[in-house]
């Protein structure tokens, strides 16, 4: 007879199940470093950008500032061909009345608009050969030709006035002109330059004028420049 055979089995006592709520810490985390990573990114996207901008604003200002000197340096033909039509009828009945085909004027004109600016004038210079703009009420004035363009593409005129009150010789008892009153005597002293055998450098008392340039040049660079001569 065979005997039984007795298993034992052992009592494992029961644990409770503890959840762990990494996961849930590890996703929320996540989900911040996201949010912040996208701020941080739209933050410096904005800065290139402003950075960008301020870069293009900085090169356009200097690309206007070059054209500008430019336009500058142009002005001298301007005053030089002016200079030179002075030079040429001086001391000519010529420069006693107006020649509005050289841009000449024997006289200063009361509310005229050099630079055609200012809305209430009532006299302008037709410097874009425009009649001035087709402006009603106002006298338009012409000033010189248009001289030949520069390799640079600038084109310059000039706008001559007589520093009088009126037309006429300087001397006349119903005129008044500025007048440069040269000093006489001197020394000169060694190696200065003498002009005086150049009839307008001699002691008198010499009329000014006041030669006004317009320059129009690339990119619509538009420059007046002012000189004042005299003789």
């Amino acid at each position: 007879m065979m005997s039984p055979t007795v298993r034992r089995i052992a009592h494992v006592p029961h644990r409770p199940r503890v959840r762990c709520a990494c996961r849930v810490h590890r996703r929320r985390a996540s989900g911040a470093s996201l949010l912040v990573a996208l701020v941080v990114l739209v933050m410096m996207s904005m800065g290139a950008l402003a950075m960008v901008r301020a870069v293009s604003t900085g090169l356009l200002v200097a690309g206007n500032f070059a054209f500008r000197q430019a336009a500058v340096l142009a002005s001298e033909r301007g005053s030089e061909a002016a200079i030179t039509w002075l030079s040429a009828h001086v001391g000519t009945p010529s420069v006693l009345t107006d020649q509005p085909a050289a841009g000449y004027y024997a006289k200063l004109i009361p509310g005229l608009d050099l630079s055609g600016n200012l809305p209430s004038a009532v006299t302008a210079v037709d410097w874009a050969g425009d009649h001035c703009a087709g402006r009603t009420g106002v006298t338009c004035l012409q000033p010189s030709p248009a001289l030949p363009a520069d390799p640079a593409g600038h084109t310059a005129r000039f706008f001559i006035q007589r520093i009088c009150r009126s037309d006429g010789a300087p001397d006349d008892a119903s005129n008044s002109c500025q007048k440069h009153h040269a000093s006489l005597g001197g020394i000169l002293n060694h190696g200065q330059i003498s002009y005086g055998a150049s009839p307008h450098f001699l002691p008198s008392n010499a009329v000014y004028y006041r030669i006004t340039v317009n320059v129009r040049g690339p990119r619509g660079t538009t420059v007046f420049t002012q000189t004042l001569v005299h003789f």
